[in-house]
């Protein structure tokens, strides 16, 4: 390759057009110091938005992408993004360079800004000044003098032309693949290197802004709090200044690279949770589900880090880690109270048709602060010390007699296995759909016994089956269910259906987890009840107004279900009352109001601690 790489010629950015600078926010939710951080709360917002809102404030910038990697533990923040409207690529988890090509690649851009996930109070102002002295200067990549804005430390700006030479000559070369511009540095003839004029305000290494440790995200809540900020409005300079005015605040500015934060200052110890589930096989998979989902707002608006103990299968548990959380599957050698020993968590939720006894809860009670229980009628609950329950019959007629549970009864403490991140909507198919959903597992075996019982309906609806992780010969099960009716599909490898319930008219489904996702997401349903307690908590549904019930399976007939959901369907009034009905009683917040809940229970019980300090 010639040396000129950077000097004019045909494809110099000042000669085009159209410049398009896009930037590129390199996200994982691996850290080490901070695992989960991208999506932590600072004023109530993720600091994955607080970046991308800053971003997009720029003059020069067009475009922002997020580049993260192909490990399971990163679906979060693709679904964030996707939830979000923020473009987004991945690639492998060792080759950042290769992420950051993909994503030039997709946006189509000429400039790449390359945005660490860590800066939440990035200056729009300095990104447009790296990106006018790139242009300005024709050049391929803009380097600061060492040391003088490490309030900005990790952006880089720098052209198209340079990234496809770092692809084609030093893709291999460890400093690129893992820091892209960092080979700029350590090679400054490799393309042409410009310096841009000072950008006031300069900041000294201990004002460095990055959030790497929960001090540092304690530190960015006390700057919000200080300013009287909403999320994303707390300016760089307002900030700067409120520094030099409170110098205290400025040593506890705390890093990587800094002293502790001061006491006056310093953030509470992170709480952490153990959640004990069952999942798979027998079990199936709605207990999962939702306790991911409180697992997520635990973490990501609560700053609670959580770890699962799994009693079940691993098809269960490896919904779980694509969710970005360490699960332990419990047997023989691997015990409850081994793991609590071993990992000393705060906080204990239990979700679960088995688990410890009440005796054994008082047991493990001792090495915990707060213990809770999540739809549990069993005689366990009595030990908790929170329990969660929506009012259905059975939860509605449990005996608190000589318990100091505090019980929490209602529609709004229900916790659902939708993603948090995932706003709800509805979406309009080109025929009416009905979804069919009887469980992970379907034990029952009913998911074919209702593609028989509704193939008398005709060709004119849509019907869309979920084939779940643990059902038994799924793939002969699907292919029998395509090969049956034309106009049957099949929804396979799902861990969130959220996109089904958006172009879902009508569901037909076993109660349980699902029945209350389709609810909040304004499905109006109808339920089969796999057992009693399932049948008497569906009819509190369809005595809501959310659905219809019609009792238990084994005792319905396939005529009856055809024809309520042929009534269902041919009346749009009813179908606009359930769903109106399902999300107003369960507005998905459930696990929000939970999480809160324990957290503020948490605090209460450590108050004392820090008021004796």
């Amino acid at each position: 390759m010639t040396s000129d790489f950077g000097t004019n010629d045909s494809c110099a950015p000042s000669e085009r057009e159209h410049i398009r600078v896009v930037a590129v926010i390199q996200a994982r939710m691996g850290c080490a110091r901070l695992p989960g951080k991208v999506l932590r709360p600072i004023a109530g917002k993720p600091l994955l938005w607080h970046i991308v809102h800053r971003l997009k404030t720029c003059k020069l910038l067009e475009d922002v992408a997020v580049a993260t990697s192909i490990t399971p533990a990163d679906d979060a923040i693709v679904e964030w993004c996707n939830a979000n409207s923020v473009a987004v690529v991945r690639g492998p988890e060792d080759d950042v360079l290769a992420r950051h090509a993909r994503a030039a690649e997709k946006l189509d851009a000429d400039v790449i800004v390359r945005v660490p996930s860590d800066a939440p109070f990035i200056d729009a102002g300095f990104v447009d000044h790296l990106v006018a002295t790139l242009i300005e200067q024709n050049g391929d990549y803009v380097l600061a003098e060492d040391g003088t804005d490490l309030v900005h430390e990790g952006v880089d700006a720098f052209s198209r032309r340079a990234l496809d030479r770092l692809m084609m000559d030093a893709a291999h070369d460890p400093a690129a693949r893992e820091h892209v511009a960092g080979y700029f540095r350590l090679h400054p003839e490799f393309v042409k290197v410009v310096r841009p004029e000072p950008y006031a305000p300069r900041a000294q290494e201990s004002r460095r802004l990055a959030v790497d440790t929960l001090d540092d995200l304690a530190f960015a809540e006390i700057v919000h709090a200080r300013l009287a900020a909403q999320a994303g409005e707390a300016s760089l300079a307002d900030l700067l200044l409120l520094l030099e005015r409170e110098p205290d605040l400025k040593a506890g500015n705390v890093s990587v690279r800094q002293i502790p934060m001061r006491p006056q200052v310093r953030a509470h110890r992170a709480f952490s949770a153990l959640i004990r589930c069952d999942g798979g096989g027998k079990f199936g998979y709605g207990h999962v589900k939702r306790m991911v989902a409180l697992a997520r707002t635990l973490r990501d608006r609560e700053s609670i880090d959580a770890v699962f103990a799994l009693n079940g299968e691993e098809d269960a548990a490896l919904a779980i880690r694509r969710a970005g959380f360490a699960v332990t599957m419990l047997d023989t050698e691997r015990s409850l109270e081994s793991l609590i020993a071993a990992g000393k968590p705060d906080l204990l939720l239990l979700d679960g048709r088995e688990g410890p006894s009440r005796a054994e809860l008082q047991k493990l009670k001792r090495n915990i602060a707060v213990t809770a229980v999540i739809d549990d009628g069993h005689e366990r609950r009595l030990a908790a010390d929170y329990a969660y329950y929506p009012p259905v019959p059975g939860a509605r007629a449990l005996d608190w007699s000589g318990s100091q549970t505090v019980p929490r009864l209602g529609w709004e403490w229900a916790v659902l296995g939708l993603n948090p991140n995932l706003a709800r909507a509805h979406v309009t198919a080109s025929r009416p759909t009905i979804l069919v959903a009887m469980g992970g597992s379907d034990p029952h075996g009913l998911t074919l016994r209702m593609a028989k019982a509704l193939a008398g309906l005709g060709s004119a609806y849509r019907v869309r089956f979920v084939i779940g992780a643990g059902m038994k010969d799924a793939s002969i099960v699907a292919r029998g269910l395509v090969a049956l009716k034309k106009n049957y599909e099949t929804v396979e490898g799902a861990d969130d259906l959220s996109i089904e319930y958006a172009s879902a008219d009508v569901a037909l489904c076993a109660f349980g987890v699902t029945a209350y996702e389709l609810a909040a997401c304004g499905v109006p349903a109808i339920y089969l009840g796999l057992t009693g307690d399932h049948a008497a908590s569906a009819s509190a549904f369809a005595d809501a107004g959310m659905g219809i019930a019609l009792g238990l399976a084994d005792k319905v007939s396939d005529a009856d279900i055809a024809r309520a959901v042929q009534w269902l369907l041919n009346r749009p009034a009813a179908q606009r009352e359930m769903r109106r009905q399902g999300r107003t009683l369960l507005d998905g917040q459930g696990a929000v109001r939970v999480a809160a809940d324990l957290s503020a229970a948490l605090s209460a019980i450590r108050a004392p601690v820090r008021a004796a300090l």
